[in-house]
């Protein structure tokens, strides 16, 4: 028997974000992590006759993406060394399952913040920018930028203090 669309758009919703955090562990370029999560699901929806035979959907597509992003790394740069892995590669699937999910949790929590707030703290903590660039570049002042990312810690770190420390201790 085969799924119904509204069942494999529940999975789709459920867990495209989780994937693309997943996937970008293994991918340097964020699109290129969207394109492995895609292409899973395609593959998926194609393969739909076999999910029956699935005890976890979710473990099933956290595996496939690892795979599909280790398969498309090995065609793409046949010659990667060791040393130039990140060490994900060699968690379990359950260590990149937690992982996964709990980056899903703090970028839940981001996109919770006040927009003017979420810009300026992802500019300081995933861009790396100086305070003073960041003033610079919105027309704020130094203090004023660092009081929002002070304000956006604070938030996180009252939101889920595991997650917080996880990713920013």
């Amino acid at each position: 028997m085969l799924i119904s669309k509204k069942q494999f758009s529940e999975y789709y919703h459920s867990y495209y974000r989780q994937l693309c955090v997943h996937a970008l562990h293994f991918m340097s370029d964020a699109d290129e992590a969207e394109d492995v999560v895609q292409e899973t699901f395609v593959n998926l929806w194609d393969k739909r006759e076999l999910l029956e035979a699935i005890k976890s959907v979710k473990a099933y597509l956290y595996t496939a993406v690892r795979n599909n992003c280790l398969t498309r790394i090995r065609d793409a740069k046949p010659t990667t060394s060791l040393d130039k892995l990140s060490g994900e590669e060699f968690l379990t699937e359950d260590e990149q399952m937690e992982r996964a999910e709990m980056e899903a949790r703090v970028w839940k929590m981001i996109d919770e913040l006040p927009e003017r707030r979420r810009e300026i703290f992802l500019m300081a903590k995933r861009d790396g920018m100086r305070y003073k660039d960041i003033a610079g570049q919105t027309g704020l002042t130094v203090k004023t930028v660092e009081n929002h990312v002070l304000r956006a810690m604070q938030s996180l770190r009252a939101k889920d203090i595991k997650a917080y420390l996880f990713f920013f201790a």
